[in-house]
Protein backbone atom coordinates (compact mmCIF):
# COMPACT_ATOMS: atom_id res chain seq x y z
CA UNK A 1 0.00 0.00 0.00
CA UNK A 2 1.60 3.48 -1.27
CA UNK A 3 2.48 6.25 1.66
CA UNK A 4 -0.74 8.84 2.57
CA UNK A 5 0.23 11.34 4.73
CA UNK A 6 0.56 15.53 5.07
CA UNK A 7 3.69 16.90 3.21
CA UNK A 8 2.86 20.11 4.29
CA UNK A 9 0.94 21.95 6.83
CA UNK A 10 0.04 25.11 8.18
CA UNK A 11 -2.04 27.39 11.49
CA UNK A 12 -3.74 30.32 11.05
CA UNK A 13 -4.88 31.54 14.44
CA UNK A 14 -6.66 35.08 12.92
CA UNK A 15 -4.85 38.42 13.26
CA UNK A 16 -6.28 39.84 16.55
CA UNK A 17 -6.03 38.21 20.03
CA UNK A 18 -6.73 39.00 23.44
CA UNK A 19 -5.51 38.41 26.64
CA UNK A 20 -7.82 35.92 28.64
CA UNK A 21 -6.55 37.61 32.09
CA UNK A 22 -8.31 41.17 30.60
CA UNK A 23 -11.68 39.15 29.95
CA UNK A 24 -11.54 37.58 33.36
CA UNK A 25 -11.23 40.96 35.09
CA UNK A 26 -13.71 42.74 33.00
CA UNK A 27 -15.91 39.89 33.74
CA UNK A 28 -15.55 39.59 37.59
CA UNK A 29 -13.88 36.47 37.39
CA UNK A 30 -10.64 34.74 39.02
CA UNK A 31 -8.26 35.40 36.37
CA UNK A 32 -5.71 32.47 37.99
CA UNK A 33 -8.94 30.05 38.43
CA UNK A 34 -10.10 30.97 34.69
CA UNK A 35 -6.39 30.08 33.17
CA UNK A 36 -6.31 26.84 34.87
CA UNK A 37 -9.54 25.63 34.30
CA UNK A 38 -10.00 26.02 30.42
CA UNK A 39 -5.42 26.28 29.54
CA UNK A 40 -6.21 29.05 27.40
CA UNK A 41 -3.69 31.96 27.44
CA UNK A 42 -5.25 34.51 24.38
CA UNK A 43 -8.25 33.68 22.68
CA UNK A 44 -8.04 34.34 18.80
CA UNK A 45 -10.33 37.49 17.23
CA UNK A 46 -11.70 38.07 13.37
CA UNK A 47 -11.86 41.51 12.05
CA UNK A 48 -15.20 41.84 10.58
CA UNK A 49 -13.50 41.83 7.25
CA UNK A 50 -11.93 38.22 7.77
CA UNK A 51 -14.47 35.28 7.81
CA UNK A 52 -14.00 31.43 7.25
CA UNK A 53 -13.47 31.92 3.75
CA UNK A 54 -10.38 34.38 4.06
CA UNK A 55 -9.53 32.20 7.46
CA UNK A 56 -9.36 29.47 4.89
CA UNK A 57 -7.40 30.80 2.00
CA UNK A 58 -4.77 32.96 4.75
CA UNK A 59 -4.30 29.20 6.07
CA UNK A 60 -3.31 27.73 2.43
CA UNK A 61 -1.31 30.83 0.57
CA UNK A 62 2.13 30.45 2.76
CA UNK A 63 1.98 26.19 2.16
CA UNK A 64 0.98 26.30 -1.90
CA UNK A 65 3.54 26.74 -4.42
CA UNK A 66 2.88 27.57 -8.14
CA UNK A 67 3.88 23.70 -8.92
CA UNK A 68 1.53 22.58 -6.07
CA UNK A 69 -1.30 24.48 -7.56
CA UNK A 70 -0.84 22.49 -10.66
CA UNK A 71 -0.70 19.22 -8.81
CA UNK A 72 -3.91 19.82 -6.33
CA UNK A 73 -6.40 17.59 -7.94
CA UNK A 74 -9.02 17.80 -4.53
CA UNK A 75 -10.01 20.35 -2.34
CA UNK A 76 -11.71 19.88 0.75
CA UNK A 77 -12.94 22.62 3.31
CA UNK A 78 -14.51 21.66 6.81
CA UNK A 79 -16.51 23.94 8.16
CA UNK A 80 -19.56 24.56 10.82
CA UNK A 81 -19.86 28.38 9.75
CA UNK A 82 -19.69 28.65 6.14
CA UNK A 83 -21.18 31.84 4.97
CA UNK A 84 -23.63 30.39 2.47
CA UNK A 85 -26.16 27.40 2.94
CA UNK A 86 -25.91 26.37 -0.44
CA UNK A 87 -22.69 27.44 -2.64
CA UNK A 88 -19.59 25.61 -0.61
CA UNK A 89 -16.41 28.22 0.57
CA UNK A 90 -14.53 25.68 -1.23
CA UNK A 91 -15.08 27.22 -4.53
CA UNK A 92 -14.30 30.96 -2.83
CA UNK A 93 -11.09 29.73 -1.96
CA UNK A 94 -10.33 27.82 -5.05
CA UNK A 95 -10.30 31.15 -6.76
CA UNK A 96 -8.67 33.08 -3.94
CA UNK A 97 -5.58 30.29 -4.22
CA UNK A 98 -5.53 30.55 -8.21
CA UNK A 99 -5.85 26.81 -8.80
CA UNK A 100 -6.46 25.14 -11.88
CA UNK A 101 -10.11 24.14 -12.80
CA UNK A 102 -9.25 20.77 -12.79
CA UNK A 103 -10.21 20.23 -9.39
CA UNK A 104 -12.89 18.16 -7.04
CA UNK A 105 -13.56 20.82 -5.03
CA UNK A 106 -16.73 20.57 -1.86
CA UNK A 107 -17.63 21.47 1.87
CA UNK A 108 -17.90 18.61 4.67
CA UNK A 109 -19.87 19.49 7.79
CA UNK A 110 -19.79 17.50 10.72
CA UNK A 111 -19.60 20.28 13.58
CA UNK A 112 -15.52 19.77 14.83
CA UNK A 113 -14.98 16.82 13.10
CA UNK A 114 -15.21 17.99 9.71
CA UNK A 115 -11.65 18.53 9.01
CA UNK A 116 -10.85 14.97 9.80
CA UNK A 117 -13.92 14.05 7.51
CA UNK A 118 -12.46 16.11 4.48
CA UNK A 119 -8.83 14.14 5.64
CA UNK A 120 -10.17 10.98 5.72
CA UNK A 121 -11.81 11.09 2.28
CA UNK A 122 -8.34 12.65 0.87
CA UNK A 123 -6.38 10.41 2.28
CA UNK A 124 -8.88 7.50 0.66
CA UNK A 125 -8.41 9.20 -2.86
CA UNK A 126 -5.02 8.79 -2.91
CA UNK A 127 -4.73 5.42 -1.86
CA UNK A 128 -6.84 3.68 -3.57
CA UNK A 129 -4.67 5.30 -7.26
CA UNK A 130 -7.97 7.44 -8.09
CA UNK A 131 -5.84 10.51 -7.45
CA UNK A 132 -3.56 9.69 -10.77
CA UNK A 133 -0.60 10.89 -9.16
CA UNK A 134 -2.37 14.76 -7.57
CA UNK A 135 -2.53 15.65 -4.24
CA UNK A 136 -5.30 17.00 -2.05
CA UNK A 137 -5.87 20.33 -0.12
CA UNK A 138 -7.39 20.12 3.36
CA UNK A 139 -8.91 23.10 5.13
CA UNK A 140 -10.68 23.81 8.40
CA UNK A 141 -12.06 26.89 9.28
CA UNK A 142 -14.32 27.83 11.82
CA UNK A 143 -14.56 31.18 14.68
CA UNK A 144 -16.79 31.49 17.02
CA UNK A 145 -20.60 33.56 17.55
CA UNK A 146 -20.94 36.43 20.25
CA UNK A 147 -20.96 34.98 24.08
CA UNK A 148 -21.20 38.05 26.07
CA UNK A 149 -20.91 37.32 29.81
CA UNK A 150 -21.75 33.56 29.54
CA UNK A 151 -19.81 31.03 31.34
CA UNK A 152 -18.50 29.60 27.66
CA UNK A 153 -17.23 32.72 26.66
CA UNK A 154 -13.77 31.96 27.87
CA UNK A 155 -13.59 29.35 25.74
CA UNK A 156 -14.49 30.70 22.60
CA UNK A 157 -11.68 31.76 19.57
CA UNK A 158 -10.99 30.24 16.30
CA UNK A 159 -8.76 28.84 13.69
CA UNK A 160 -7.97 27.50 10.42
CA UNK A 161 -5.87 25.20 9.26
CA UNK A 162 -4.21 24.39 5.51
CA UNK A 163 -2.87 20.45 5.01
CA UNK A 164 -1.75 19.08 1.79
CA UNK A 165 -2.10 15.43 1.76
CA UNK A 166 0.24 13.33 -0.99
CA UNK A 167 1.82 10.15 -1.47
CA UNK A 168 5.12 12.10 -0.67
CA UNK A 169 4.35 12.89 2.86
CA UNK A 170 7.28 14.96 4.93
CA UNK A 171 5.36 15.73 8.31
CA UNK A 172 3.38 12.68 9.46
CA UNK A 173 2.32 9.49 6.98
CA UNK A 174 -1.07 7.81 8.08
CA UNK A 175 -1.48 4.46 9.15
CA UNK A 176 -4.53 3.75 7.05
CA UNK A 177 -5.93 0.77 8.63
CA UNK A 178 -5.76 1.64 11.83
CA UNK A 179 -8.81 3.52 12.36
CA UNK A 180 -11.36 3.73 14.71
CA UNK A 181 -15.15 4.75 15.15
CA UNK A 182 -18.20 5.59 17.00
CA UNK A 183 -21.27 7.39 16.69
CA UNK A 184 -24.42 8.48 18.52
CA UNK A 185 -27.19 10.64 18.48
CA UNK A 186 -26.99 13.37 20.64
CA UNK A 187 -27.22 16.92 21.23
CA UNK A 188 -24.50 18.47 22.86
CA UNK A 189 -23.74 21.30 21.36
CA UNK A 190 -25.51 22.58 17.94
CA UNK A 191 -25.98 26.06 15.54
CA UNK A 192 -29.46 25.49 14.69
CA UNK A 193 -29.13 28.95 12.65
CA UNK A 194 -26.59 31.41 11.09
CA UNK A 195 -26.77 33.01 14.78
CA UNK A 196 -27.18 30.39 17.66
CA UNK A 197 -24.43 28.80 18.52
CA UNK A 198 -26.27 26.64 21.80
CA UNK A 199 -25.95 23.28 23.83
CA UNK A 200 -25.36 21.59 27.38
CA UNK A 201 -21.68 21.56 28.48
CA UNK A 202 -22.76 18.85 30.58
CA UNK A 203 -23.90 16.38 28.08
CA UNK A 204 -21.22 17.39 25.92
CA UNK A 205 -18.67 16.41 27.88
CA UNK A 206 -20.10 12.95 28.81
CA UNK A 207 -20.64 12.08 24.76
CA UNK A 208 -16.94 13.22 24.19
CA UNK A 209 -16.06 11.04 26.76
CA UNK A 210 -18.06 8.27 25.62
CA UNK A 211 -17.22 8.76 22.04
CA UNK A 212 -13.30 8.55 22.98
CA UNK A 213 -13.40 5.68 24.91
CA UNK A 214 -16.04 3.55 21.84
CA UNK A 215 -13.56 5.12 18.83
CA UNK A 216 -10.42 4.01 20.74
CA UNK A 217 -11.60 0.57 21.73
CA UNK A 218 -12.80 -0.21 18.44
CA UNK A 219 -8.94 0.85 17.27
CA UNK A 220 -7.61 -1.37 19.01
CA UNK A 221 -10.12 -4.17 17.76
CA UNK A 222 -8.79 -2.99 14.24
CA UNK A 223 -4.97 -3.24 15.45
CA UNK A 224 -5.08 -6.60 16.66
CA UNK A 225 -6.52 -6.33 20.49
CA UNK A 226 -4.10 -5.03 23.52
CA UNK A 227 -1.46 -2.89 23.73
CA UNK A 228 0.80 -1.41 25.85
CA UNK A 229 -0.65 2.50 25.60
CA UNK A 230 2.80 4.09 27.38
CA UNK A 231 4.80 2.79 24.89
CA UNK A 232 3.05 2.53 21.42
CA UNK A 233 2.09 6.30 21.15
CA UNK A 234 4.79 8.66 21.16
CA UNK A 235 2.28 11.20 21.79
CA UNK A 236 -1.39 11.50 21.97
CA UNK A 237 -3.67 14.00 20.54
CA UNK A 238 -6.97 15.19 21.61
CA UNK A 239 -10.29 17.32 20.04
CA UNK A 240 -10.04 20.45 21.87
CA UNK A 241 -13.02 22.57 21.60
CA UNK A 242 -10.86 24.29 24.59
CA UNK A 243 -6.96 23.08 25.45
CA UNK A 244 -8.04 21.98 29.10
CA UNK A 245 -10.62 18.95 27.38
CA UNK A 246 -7.48 17.33 26.45
CA UNK A 247 -6.24 16.23 29.56
CA UNK A 248 -10.35 14.98 30.34
CA UNK A 249 -9.72 12.81 26.96
CA UNK A 250 -5.99 11.77 28.21
CA UNK A 251 -7.79 10.65 31.40
CA UNK A 252 -10.03 8.71 30.06
CA UNK A 253 -7.66 6.47 27.88
CA UNK A 254 -5.12 6.38 31.01
CA UNK A 255 -8.11 4.59 32.91
CA UNK A 256 -8.45 1.87 30.19
CA UNK A 257 -4.54 1.21 29.97
CA UNK A 258 -4.82 0.99 33.99
CA UNK A 259 -2.98 3.96 34.73
CA UNK A 260 -6.00 5.30 37.18
CA UNK A 261 -3.94 7.79 40.29
CA UNK A 262 -4.37 11.10 39.28
CA UNK A 263 -0.91 12.02 40.20
CA UNK A 264 -0.15 9.02 37.61
CA UNK A 265 -2.31 10.32 35.08
CA UNK A 266 -1.29 13.94 35.68
CA UNK A 267 2.65 12.98 35.38
CA UNK A 268 1.75 11.27 31.70
CA UNK A 269 -0.50 13.92 30.83
CA UNK A 270 2.43 16.61 30.80
CA UNK A 271 4.34 14.04 29.07
CA UNK A 272 2.34 12.84 26.41
CA UNK A 273 -0.41 15.19 25.44
CA UNK A 274 0.97 18.62 27.03
CA UNK A 275 3.01 19.52 24.02
CA UNK A 276 -0.22 19.35 21.59
CA UNK A 277 -1.63 22.43 23.92
CA UNK A 278 1.25 24.51 22.07
CA UNK A 279 -1.23 26.79 19.57
CA UNK A 280 -4.63 25.92 21.17
CA UNK A 281 -3.51 27.65 24.11
CA UNK A 282 -3.11 30.77 21.97
CA UNK A 283 -5.94 30.92 20.08
CA UNK A 284 -8.61 28.90 22.27
CA UNK A 285 -11.29 27.09 20.47
CA UNK A 286 -10.00 25.28 17.56
CA UNK A 287 -13.04 23.37 15.98
CA UNK A 288 -12.40 21.16 12.93
CA UNK A 289 -8.69 22.45 12.58
CA UNK A 290 -7.90 21.00 16.12
CA UNK A 291 -6.37 17.89 15.59
CA UNK A 292 -3.88 19.92 12.79
CA UNK A 293 -3.33 22.40 15.64
CA UNK A 294 -2.20 19.76 17.94
CA UNK A 295 -0.08 18.05 15.62
CA UNK A 296 1.88 21.14 15.23
CA UNK A 297 2.21 21.47 18.44
CA UNK A 298 3.61 18.51 19.25
CA UNK A 299 5.99 18.51 16.36
CA UNK A 300 7.39 21.94 17.45
CA UNK A 301 7.66 21.13 21.17
CA UNK A 302 8.53 17.57 21.43
CA UNK A 303 12.80 17.85 20.67
CA UNK A 304 12.74 14.17 21.30
CA UNK A 305 10.24 12.99 18.53
CA UNK A 306 11.97 11.36 15.76
CA UNK A 307 11.52 9.63 12.45
CA UNK A 308 9.04 6.02 12.95
CA UNK A 309 7.39 7.51 16.28
CA UNK A 310 3.75 7.14 16.66
CA UNK A 311 0.98 9.84 17.02
CA UNK A 312 -2.57 8.86 18.47
CA UNK A 313 -5.15 11.40 17.55
CA UNK A 314 -9.16 12.09 18.28
CA UNK A 315 -11.63 14.15 16.35
CA UNK A 316 -14.84 14.64 17.86
CA UNK A 317 -17.61 16.30 16.41
CA UNK A 318 -20.87 16.79 18.33
CA UNK A 319 -23.59 15.50 17.21
CA UNK A 320 -21.82 13.24 17.58
CA UNK A 321 -18.91 11.31 15.94
CA UNK A 322 -15.57 10.08 17.37
CA UNK A 323 -12.90 8.85 15.27
CA UNK A 324 -9.57 7.81 16.89
CA UNK A 325 -6.51 6.78 14.21
CA UNK A 326 -2.56 7.18 14.37
CA UNK A 327 0.17 8.30 12.29
CA UNK A 328 4.32 7.89 12.10
CA UNK A 329 6.24 10.83 12.06
CA UNK A 330 8.59 11.61 8.84
CA UNK A 331 11.80 12.32 8.71
CA UNK A 332 11.52 16.46 8.05
CA UNK A 333 8.53 17.10 10.25
CA UNK A 334 10.13 19.47 12.51
CA UNK A 335 12.10 21.25 9.58
CA UNK A 336 8.65 21.11 7.76
CA UNK A 337 7.03 22.58 10.64
CA UNK A 338 9.81 25.19 11.45
CA UNK A 339 9.52 26.58 8.16
CA UNK A 340 6.12 27.85 8.36
CA UNK A 341 7.22 30.50 11.51
CA UNK A 342 3.89 29.80 13.16
CA UNK A 343 4.96 31.51 16.99
CA UNK A 344 6.12 34.29 14.87
CA UNK A 345 2.76 34.44 13.17
CA UNK A 346 1.04 34.18 16.44
CA UNK A 347 3.58 36.92 18.09
CA UNK A 348 2.51 39.56 14.82
CA UNK A 349 -1.19 39.51 16.34
CA UNK A 350 -2.44 42.61 17.68
CA UNK A 351 -3.53 42.15 20.79
CA UNK A 352 -7.05 44.37 21.73
CA UNK A 353 -8.77 45.54 24.64
CA UNK A 354 -11.62 44.04 25.99
CA UNK A 355 -14.19 46.91 24.91
CA UNK A 356 -12.09 46.50 21.08
CA UNK A 357 -13.09 42.97 20.99
CA UNK A 358 -16.53 43.59 22.15
CA UNK A 359 -17.07 46.29 19.63
CA UNK A 360 -15.74 44.09 17.15
CA UNK A 361 -17.81 40.92 17.76
CA UNK A 362 -20.96 43.54 17.80
CA UNK A 363 -20.01 44.08 14.17
CA UNK A 364 -19.43 40.67 12.71
CA UNK A 365 -23.02 39.40 14.43
CA UNK A 366 -24.62 42.55 12.80
CA UNK A 367 -23.14 41.36 9.66
CA UNK A 368 -24.41 37.93 9.48
CA UNK A 369 -27.19 37.12 7.08
CA UNK A 370 -27.26 40.94 5.86
CA UNK A 371 -27.75 41.18 2.48
CA UNK A 372 -25.93 44.45 2.04
CA UNK A 373 -22.74 45.68 3.72
CA UNK A 374 -19.02 46.81 3.50
CA UNK A 375 -16.99 45.75 6.75
CA UNK A 376 -15.55 48.22 9.07
CA UNK A 377 -11.83 48.56 7.93
CA UNK A 378 -11.12 51.10 10.93
CA UNK A 379 -11.75 48.79 13.79
CA UNK A 380 -8.47 48.33 16.14
CA UNK A 381 -6.41 51.47 15.39
CA UNK A 382 -6.73 50.68 11.51
CA UNK A 383 -5.02 47.69 11.61
CA UNK A 384 -6.49 47.05 8.09
CA UNK A 385 -3.92 49.53 6.95
CA UNK A 386 -0.88 48.51 9.45
CA UNK A 387 -1.77 44.82 8.98
CA UNK A 388 -3.04 43.76 5.39
CA UNK A 389 -2.15 46.26 2.97
CA UNK A 390 0.28 44.58 0.89
CA UNK A 391 0.33 41.07 2.48
CA UNK A 392 -0.90 39.37 -0.04
CA UNK A 393 -3.71 38.35 2.68
CA UNK A 394 -7.23 37.42 1.26
CA UNK A 395 -10.31 39.77 2.79
CA UNK A 396 -14.08 40.37 2.26
CA UNK A 397 -14.28 43.38 0.74
CA UNK A 398 -18.23 43.87 0.46
CA UNK A 399 -21.16 41.99 0.17
CA UNK A 400 -24.26 43.24 -2.29
CA UNK A 401 -27.06 41.62 -2.42
CA UNK A 402 -25.89 38.55 -0.70
CA UNK A 403 -23.28 38.52 -3.21
CA UNK A 404 -19.64 38.35 -1.36
CA UNK A 405 -16.36 40.13 -3.34
CA UNK A 406 -13.14 38.89 -1.52
CA UNK A 407 -9.69 40.65 -2.73
CA UNK A 408 -5.78 39.55 -2.12
CA UNK A 409 -4.70 43.04 -0.92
Amino acid sequence: MKKVGIEKINIYGCSLSMEQVDLAKARGRDPERVLTDFMIDTRSLNPPYEDTVTMGANAAIPIISEEDKKDIGMLIVGTEGSVDFGKPISTNIHAALGLNPNVRTYETKHACYSGVAALDTAINWIASGLNHGKKALVIAADFSRKHFNKDHEFVLGGTAAAVLVSDTPKVIEYEIEKKGSWTTNVYDTFRPSAHAEVGNNEVSLYSYQDALEGAYMDYLAKVGGTIDFDKYFVNNIYHMPFPGMAFHGHRVLCKIAGISKKSQIEEHFKIKTLPSLRYAKRVGSTYGASNFVGLCGVIKTNDALKAGDRIGLFSYGSGCMGEYYSALVCPEARKTIDSMKIDEAFDARRKVSVAEYEKIENLRESYIENPNFTPDFSVADNWYDKFYKGSGKLVLKEVKDFFRTYERV
